[in-house]
């Protein structure tokens, strides 16, 4: 049979695409529990100072195509603006592969139930991806990308270090004061909550303290700014210091 364009377009509502129980299910569930309609059951047990007292105005179902089109249109009244902050948040252009694999894989964001394991499952993939290219970038047996931003990540690794630090009665942690400051307010907030003794200073002032059972260094800094660390890395793990630095995987490839 032929149909046309506009016939094999999918016309279905998102709503319908929830699997949840059937009418005749939901009157045997009803029943079970002595129910006479499910607003009965939503009266008998949810509260009434905390229930709306009529259905909020969110209009009639939509399909796809539509809500995807009133998304964008929200979307294009916003203004862009250049960003000269910076602070880690800088503007890339992101390779097509992984916006549609990744950020933008419909297989993440159009899951047929309301708890959407899929968008979980996009997350966890992204990360295994990030984990990987931070391994092959810098030759280490390891990497965990566990946590969800730089900041707690940067106070985890200041609370590791102390724990594996063959210093065991150093109590200094030194931070280079070109790192975001978001990451120094939190490394900040840990470090007091710890008892550990903050260094705030120059990247290259890091060989001049004693008994550092870590150091914080960011690359690149939070001004821009590049540095070449090569030699503090080697001083500071002559000495039994560990280091951490946040990474930005761009910038490590350039």
């Amino acid at each position: 049979m032929t149909r046309t364009l506009s016939q094999l377009e999918n016309q279905n509502e998102f709503i319908a695409r929830h699997i949840g129980p059937s009418p005749q299910q939901q009157e045997k569930m009803l029943q079970t529990i002595g129910a006479g309609s499910l607003p009965a059951l939503i009266d008998a047990i949810v509260p009434q100072d905390i229930r709306l007292p009529e259905l909020p105005a969110v209009g009639e179902a939509i399909t796809e195509q539509q809500a995807l089109a009133e998304l964008k249109a929200i979307a294009g009244r916003n203004k862009r603006f250049k960003s000269w902050i910076g602070m880690g948040y800088s503007a890339v252009i992101t390779p097509p592969v992984i916006l549609r694999n990744l950020l933008e894989n419909p297989g993440w964001y159009t899951a047929y139930t309301p708890y959407q394991p899929e968008v979980s499952q996009g997350r966890l993939e992204a990360l295994l991806n990030f984990q990987q290219v931070t391994l092959d970038l810098t030759g280490m047996d390891i990497a965990s990308a566990s946590l969800l931003d730089e900041a707690t990540a940067a106070a985890e690794a200041m609370a590791m270090a102390k724990r594996v630090s063959k210093l065991k009665n150093a109590n200094k942690f030194f931070v280079a004061d070109d790192v975001h400051p978001q990451t120094l307010d939190v490394v900040r907030t840990r470090a007091e909550t710890f008892g550990f003794e903050l260094i705030i200073d120059a990247a290259e002032k890091a060989v001049d303290h004693q008994d550092l059972f870590g150091v914080l260094l960011q690359y690149c800094g939070t001004r821009g700014h590049l540095h070449d660390y090569r030699i503090l890395l080697l001083r500071s793990g002559s000495v039994k210091s560990l280091s951490a630095w946040p990474p930005i995987l761009w910038r490590w490839c350039c």
